[in-house]
């Protein structure tokens, strides 16, 4: 990586023999617009550069740790309802996928789509419909144990494989959805009415109904969780100042880029050594037993090396009409979420904010993404991660090559079977702390969209606590009352359920009706809060930079000299010369997206 006090227009490579060797670029005058917007922000790489090899391999398994902790939870999460944790080759399984469908999603949304360096990951938008849906079918069987028959493991198998399917079409099926909002532009029709009242709710509303999930798997055995807690909040929170010594004098900043994966090393060791001294109980119904580290030792041993996922691994997918409706909530709240991550990313990134076409590309990219995961049978949906885009403001490096690293890296780990296996191995209090700082940090993301609306008005704070109240309650009403709606048609009952057990849905749709319907001044409703982010990122323009040509990193990866000789493409949603319906000009801090309407 290059140094900090480098000059801005010099870079720093390795050559052959370990040294350092310094090339200089073109004068300083010649250089593209990414790049002078790139160093003027303090970004030492922009999002077309490309750092030395060394820095690519630890950027890229850098960002794999920090989305490591989301992309398993959520499988794990959702195993439960799925009836896949009664059988760990089954999780294993579905982990697998989950990684590999991670890291095609990522090359996907980085090449074709935005092309803005971001880790496309597991949603959590589609973890609360799916075990609402699936807490309608029922109690799954009993855990299947080392005595367990045949016909009680294929009876295990046929419910596993039912719910899987149903979720993989229904995923499917909605996705199609995020497909047409992308290649039409139609998603700026949907903006217009989400603002950040009605993200910050969702989000919140997304991350707290699943923290007492966390707290169950926590409570196996609270010492071995607090442990990993604490050690992730004194990694990230208070040594992310200090760097490991390297030769040479270079420094390796460890507790900036693998927080988390050291609180779980380091607890998982001290769990192999207290199950070595017998200090956890071997009875099963005994507390602390989930501690123990040698009670999946089977399913590791017997976990073939590599194997490759492939669609329709599960069987065939079938669609049901609660599911898409569950599904398609997730579609539009990952919709919402990411429009906002892709500008955060660019700005971080010292990018201009991303034009339209950039945007329906990228919504495109995700519903493409999200039905390779239907096909594939990977448990969720897939958007966009918020924690590796701050990460770029932590490193300095903002090149979309690191990200193919990352993508290369979550492929392999899909297909290196052992290592979901080890995965799964992971003792519960430990997978209870990862989940309960994953679960943590979506509810936070919430709070900041608040940023961009005055909040301290009774406008939006009542707005804001009666969503909150309604995406509570209504739920907790549900699953408390579980024949409450009772209409006589059975298709029309799973549909209510499901939506109204929705904590997200519910407090989601009321926030944008009353956003919309209730008056409120600009700064109120955060009509322009796209724009404002990007003057809070950029400055306020000037008139000069006001005429500066659009980065070309937002460009195709190839065929542009083609793509510009067209002029029917100027018409075409995702193509780099669409600049709305309608317009001639499109400006970079113009991102309100009406235009796209």
């Amino acid at each position: 990586m290059a140094k900090p006090d480098s000059p801005p227009y010099e870079e720093t490579e390795l050559d052959g023999e370990g040294s350092q060797s310094t090339t200089d670029s073109p004068n300083i005058e010649e250089e593209s617009e990414h790049q002078r917007i790139s160093h003027t922000s303090g970004i030492l790489y922009g999002v077309q550069d490309r750092p030395p090899w060394v820095s690519i391999a630890l950027m890229g398994l850098q960002h794999f740790s920090i989305s490591f902790s989301g992309v398993f939870a959520f499988p794990v999460i959702i195993a439960g309802p799925l009836c896949f944790d009664l059988d760990r080759d089954l999780m294993n399984q579905l982990v697998g996928t989950a990684f590999f469908i991670t890291g095609l999603t990522t090359f996907l949304q980085t090449f074709f789509g935005t092309r803005l360096p971001i880790i496309q990951g597991t949603s959590a938008a589609f973890v609360v419909p799916a075990v609402v849906l699936f807490s309608l079918k029922g109690p799954c069987p009993a855990p299947l144990t080392a005595n367990s028959t045949m016909e009680e493991r294929a009876a295990v198998h046929d419910v596993a494989f039912e719910r899987i399917q149903e979720l993989q079409g229904s995923i499917c099926v909605a996705s199609l959805v995020q497909v047409l909002l992308g290649i039409t532009g139609l998603v700026g029709m949907l903006l217009r009415f989400v603002r950040p009242i009605t993200i910050a709710t969702t989000l919140l509303l997304i991350g707290i109904p699943l923290l007492p999930m966390a707290s169950d798997a926590c409570g196996t055995h609270r010492g071995i969780s607090c442990l990993c807690i604490a050690l992730v909040i004194l990694f990230s929170q208070f040594l992310d100042q200090y760097d490991l010594p390297l030769p040479r004098g270079n420094k390796f900043a460890i507790f900036t880029f693998f927080p988390i994966l050291l609180a779980v090393g380091i607890s998982w060791i001290l769990c192999l050594i207290l199950t070595a001294v017998g200090a956890f109980p071997d009875d099963p119904d005994v507390y602390g037993y989930e501690a123990r580290t040698d009670i999946y030792n089977e399913v590791i041993t017997d976990a073939p090396w590599f194997r490759f996922p492939y669609p329709g691994q599960f069987g065939m997918p079938t669609v049901s009409l609660a599911g898409f409706i569950g599904m398609l909530s997730g579609v539009i709240a990952s919709v919402v979420e990411s429009v906002g991550d892709y500008h955060a990313c660019a700005l971080i990134s010292g990018a201009p904010p991303p034009p339209v076409h950039a945007i329906n590309r990228g919504i495109l990219m995700e519903g493409f993404g999200c039905v390779a995961a239907g096909l594939w049978g990977a448990p969720c949906g897939y958007t966009s991660f918020s924690n590796n885009i701050s990460a770029i403001s932590l490193t300095k490096v903002a090149s979309r090559v690191t990200i193919y690293a990352a993508a290369a890296i979550y492929i392999f780990t899909g297909i290196f079977f052992k290592f979901t296996a080890l995965c799964v191995a992971m003792p519960q209090p430990i997978v209870g702390s990862v989940v309960a700082t994953t679960f943590g940090m979506v509810a936070s993301i919430g709070f900041a969209n608040l940023a961009f609306v005055k909040v301290n008005t009774s406008r939006n704070l009542f707005i804001i606590g009666f969503d909150m109240f309604v995406g509570i309650g209504v739920p907790d009403y549900m699953q408390e009352n579980p024949g409450a709606i009772d209409t006589g048609l059975l298709v029309l009952d799973q549909i209510l359920n499901v939506i109204l057990g929705s904590n997200m849905f519910v407090g989601g749709l009321t926030a944008c009706i009353l956003d919309n319907l209730v008056r409120g001044t600009p700064e109120e409703k955060g009509i322009h809060w796209r724009i404002q982010m990007a003057e809070d990122y950029m400055g306020h323009p000037s008139d000069a930079d006001q005429e500066e040509v659009e980065s070309t990193c937002y460009d195709a990866p190839f065929g542009m000299d083609w793509v510009r000789r067209k002029a029917w493409l100027t018409y075409l949603p995702i193509s780099p010369t669409f600049t709305g319906f309608g317009k001639t000009n499109h400006h970079p801090l113009d991102t309100d997206l009406s235009d796209s309407s």
